[in-house]
């Protein structure tokens, strides 16, 4: 059988093929933007996000040589990458109060991200249950088609993944973790029209460990097989569009699970995570500027290596500005062309900072952001950045490995 470069199989790369060749097809199509409806209560999505890397410093490799040749290592990057290929599908029944959803990840290795069912009494009541995505800082929120940047700040997955089961110590079996923002267990949402802002509320209660990790006993044996009864709590507030300008969120994450034993049935865990985030957003939509600032911190305690030390204490915090140039243009020039393209510019900074084991050495990690969009409705996305990233960390040397990277987007 005819493999790639890597001995895998090319059966095994067609779906992410095809979801890729899927959407560039889209990106030519002049029908409006949405997903693609099967019948009247089946549609299908598409994402797939492709990475063109103009140069990327690779520091780390500075100093590396052959053996025995002695050959020195190049240290910068060029390249062609898929970032992301997703499908997924959803159905509405009982005039749109019942709703199953699934979607997968095609990249990589593939597996599933959100499989639920919600029922939607009211507006102002939704329940959820299933595998989705956790109460969390606001950019966390959004959808990966829908980011402003390429790019998530750090402490937004940070606030994610070690709110779960994400840990820093190689020789935990949660090591590595990637909890994708999501876990599985049962969430209620809402949105409550004031007339003078919009509240919206999202509680949940989970497993606590993320995406595709699930707790069971013997019946079947998941990744852990005890836990009494403890449990991930998350909940986030929203208070959106004050007078359609300003919006004020947070969010809340508590993660407890005391001796938990992993399905090899010899290795014994605790988990103590928290933590929590603060966002506010200024939307100027008549002359599109937007401005957002976001704070978060936690910890984890779980204190793997049994020395009475907080194991991570993290924070970080970022600011953004955007500018969609369509409003300005258009006074210019009044075309109806300026209706399904938008051009929009951005600058973004933001900070994380960890302390692992109360050693009082910080590592700090700046990033500056830079970014010009195009945007064809919601089927075609390019963006061109150029990062810049300063890392302050006492106990190795300086890696900054700016970035110059433009991502193309196609979405159905």
């Amino acid at each position: 059988m005819p493999t790639d470069t890597g001995g895998r199989p090319f059966s095994r790369l067609a779906p992410v093929l095809l979801a890729v060749l899927a959407a560039v097809l889209l990106t030519f199509m002049d029908e409006p933007a949405s997903a693609y409806e099967v019948n009247d209560h089946l549609q299908v999505t598409g994402l797939a996000q492709m990475w063109i890397t103009l140069y990327e410093q690779m520091e780390e490799a500075e100093g590396l040589h052959q053996h025995p040749s002695g050959d020195e290592a190049t240290n910068a990057t060029s390249g062609f990458s898929l970032h992301r290929a997703r499908i997924g599908a959803y159905t509405f029944w009982f005039d749109r109060h019942v709703e199953i959803s699934a979607q997968m990840r095609l990249e990589r290795n593939p597996g599933l991200l959100d499989v639920y069912a919600g029922l939607h009494p009211a507006r102002w009541l939704s329940i959820y249950f299933g595998q989705f995505k956790i109460p969390s800082s606001y950019e966390a929120m959004v959808n990966a088609q829908d980011l402003d940047f390429i790019l998530r700040t750090n402490i937004a997955r940070d606030l994610a993944d070690y709110s779960l089961s994400r840990t820093t110590y190689r020789s935990s079996l949660f090591y590595g973790v990637n909890s994708y923002y999501r876990d599985m267990g049962l969430g209620l949402k809402g949105d409550i029209d004031t007339g003078f802002c919009a509240l919206r509320y999202f509680l949940m209660v989970g497993n606590g460990l993320g995406a595709n990790l699930f707790i069971s006993g013997a019946a079947r044996r998941e990744y852990i097989v005890t836990n009494k009864g403890q449990f991930f709590y998350g909940a986030r507030l929203e208070i959106a569009e004050i007078l359609d300008t300003v919006s004020v969120g947070g969010h809340f994450n508590y993660n407890k699970h005391d001796n938990i034993v992993f399905n090899s049935g010899r290795v014994v865990y605790d988990l103590d995570r928290l933590s929590y985030s603060g966002d506010l957003e200024i939307d100027v939509s008549l002359i599109g500027l937007r401005a957002v600032g976001m704070y978060g911190a936690g910890l984890i305690d779980d204190d793997y290596d049994d020395d009475g030390r907080t194991d991570l204490l993290y924070f970080g915090w970022e600011s953004r500005l955007l500018w969609t140039l369509n409003p300005l243009i258009s006074v210019f020039a009044d075309s109806a062309f300026w209706e399904r393209h938008f051009f929009e510019i951005g600058a973004r900074f933001d900070r994380s900072v960890g302390d692992w084991n109360e050693t009082g050495a910080e590592v700090t990690q700046n990033n500056w952001t830079f970014a010009v969009s195009y945007l064809f409705e919601d089927l075609l996305k390019v963006q061109l950045e150029y990062m810049r990233k300063l890392t302050d960390d006492p106990s190795m040397p300086e890696l900054d490995d700016d970035i110059l990277f433009i991502q193309i987007q196609g979405a159905l």
